[in-house]
């Protein structure tokens, strides 16, 4: 067994001891470290972050069923566990998807997020209005057992059966790019889907007469995905967010692309052309694409608009872990080896070491 000694967990000092690739044991104090041992030197210890959402980074993009760059490219910016996402595109394209080996070096790959087809037309944002299609739980099931989680827009017919099907396969159901009600969404919880895909954007925005996903959201208790990038939703709209749902049903989410981590410039983003400049991602018309954050940054921008620490991390780790159902985001025993490692002395919190199964990931 290895140990990880003289790190900082809710502000004590504790050693976490892996057995492989799993949590044995976290003990209170210091232990004397031994050859093969992880010396934390006191730095923070965090599980590593969860991204239930997102497509793509450095030049390449989920749809090209080809994982390893971007799974190694997230794990060094402290993701390590990943459902990397598909785009609105034709049935063959998400098969070969969600046929492609997901066994690579870097953040773990449990499965995968669909981000429609099934979708509505009028919010369909970055996504190819070509490749929009009716629910159909037939195509569900043959990219079954990869895809685990889907976005749906609640309204469109036959969706509240699609919704009632995929909860039964254990398929996580987030509602998105879409136009419902209040009504419609409330209904589409009711049937089992459980959150709302990158909130504010793509869908109605909460009016007092008109509450629409969100409202039916915090009525339902449902989780709430959020681009915490300060661009696709601005700081006091966060902040209304975060004490609206608390760090409990806030999922942050990078929502990245294919532009993230790679220079300015034109990208091919599911057939429709990206533009990247000045750390924003457009369509030609100014529509704003997915963002160019990793998850680490949107953490550390949660903390610059004045959420505690403690709470942008869970919203990062714990919480979509439990949103997605996933076997992620807590340092616990039996639970995965995969810590952060933050220093906390300065003004921002600094990523120094990312541990991925229980080893120190270069």
């Amino acid at each position: 067994m290895k140990k990880l000694v003289n790190v900082r967990i809710d502000g004590r000092v504790r050693s976490i001891i892996f057995n492989g690739d799993r949590v044995v044991r976290v003990e209170e104090g210091a232990l004397a470290a031994e050859p093969g041992d992880i010396d934390g030197k006191g730095l923070v210890a965090i599980p590593g972050l969860v991204d239930i959402h997102a497509h793509g980074c450095i030049g390449r993009d989920t749809m090209e069923a080809d994982f390893a760059e971007m799974a190694t490219y997230r794990a060094r910016h402290g993701t390590t566990t990943w459902l990397p996402t598909t785009m609105t595109c034709f049935r063959e394209d998400l098969e070969r998807v969600a046929a492609a080996s997901r066994d690579v070096p870097g953040a773990r790959l449990p499965g995968i997020h669909l981000e429609g087809p099934h979708i509505a037309e009028s919010r369909k944002g970055a996504q190819n209005a070509a490749c929009i299609r009716p629910p159909d739980l037939e195509e569900l099931r043959a990219l079954r057992p990869a895809a685990i989680r889907v976005t749906i827009a609640p309204e469109l017919p036959g969706a509240l059966e699609y919704v009632r099907g995929a909860a039964a396969m254990g398929v996580s159901v987030s509602l998105g790019h879409t136009d419902a009600t209040f009504e419609q969404a409330c209904a589409a919880f009711d049937a089992g889907a459980t959150s709302l895909t990158h909130t504010f954007n793509a869908m109605p925005a909460l009016g007092h007469r008109a509450p629409g996903p969100i409202g039916a959201a915090m009525e339902k208790g449902a989780f709430v995905e959020l681009i915490c990038d300060g661009f696709h939703v601005l700081e006091p709209v966060v902040k209304i967010l975060y004490r609206a749902f608390g760090p409990d049903r806030v999922v942050f989410i990078s929502d990245s692309i294919r532009p993230a981590g790679a220079p300015d410039g034109r990208y091919d983003c599911g057939g429709l052309d990206v533009f990247l400049a000045n750390g924003e991602a457009r369509l030609a018309d100014g529509t704003v694409a997915g963002s160019v954050a990793t998850l680490w940054q949107c953490v550390r921008k949660a903390v610059s608009f004045g959420i505690p620490f403690e709470d942008a991390v869970r919203m990062a780790t714990e919480t979509p872990a439990r949103a997605a159902g996933l076997d992620a985001g807590v340092i616990a025993p039996g639970r995965p080896a995969d810590v952060l490692l933050v220093d906390d002395s300065g003004s921002a919190p600094e990523l120094r070491t990312v541990i991925l199964r229980g080893e120190v990931f270069e």
